[in-house]
């Protein structure tokens, strides 16, 4: 984007997130999340009307004019695109077969496994689950209290970072 000119109007430099919520407020979408966004200017077909100049980066932030975006939207048709593939309609509705099982008495069978069922070593899987736990939850805000004290505010970023602890394979202790 060129240097502003005198008297020529600021553009209104919105991120993902911050657009995403205008488009709702203004009535322009229904709904938008700032990932439904970020796809579109992902997809070549799309058709996404901001180009690579006109993009800022406030920080970690990539900010870009809400007023090419707008009418771009508004020339949409709403609704969530062509689906991929037809969608198949079940015959029955899907019911679950047997009891669901919870992650933790799933993780407590586990642990149990060819032990004795006393009361003593169930008291001692479950101070292991709950240690093993609060152990995750310690790491997960120690990384989200290191990205905001990085700078990082983006509320999706400090959410994909959960995801990749969550997915990370846990060391052995």
């Amino acid at each position: 984007m060129p240097e502003d000119t005198p008297g020529e109007e600021q553009r209104t430099m919105l991120s993902f997130t911050e657009a995403a919520d205008r488009l709702v407020e203004d009535g322009i979408a229904q709904s938008m999340t700032a990932e439904g966004l970020r796809r579109l200017a992902r997809d070549p077909k799309s058709g996404w009307p901001i180009g690579p100049d006109d993009y800022r980066v406030v920080g970690k932030t990539r900010m870009f004019p809400y007023e090419l975006l707008a009418p771009y939207m508004q020339a949409r048709k709403p609704g969530r695109g062509p689906a991929k593939q037809p969608r198949k309609k079940r015959r029955y509705p899907h019911q679950q077969q047997g009891d669901p099982m919870d992650a933790r008495k799933d993780l407590y069978a586990f642990v149990m496994q060819g032990k004795e069922h006393s009361p003593g070593n169930s008291e001692k899987a479950s101070e292991k689950i709950n240690a093993y736990r609060a152990a995750v939850i310690r790491e997960a805000a120690d990384a989200v209290a290191q990205l905001i004290d990085d700078g990082e505010h983006d509320p999706d970023c400090l959410v994909d970072e959960l995801r990749q602890l969550a997915r990370k394979t846990p060391e052995a202790e």
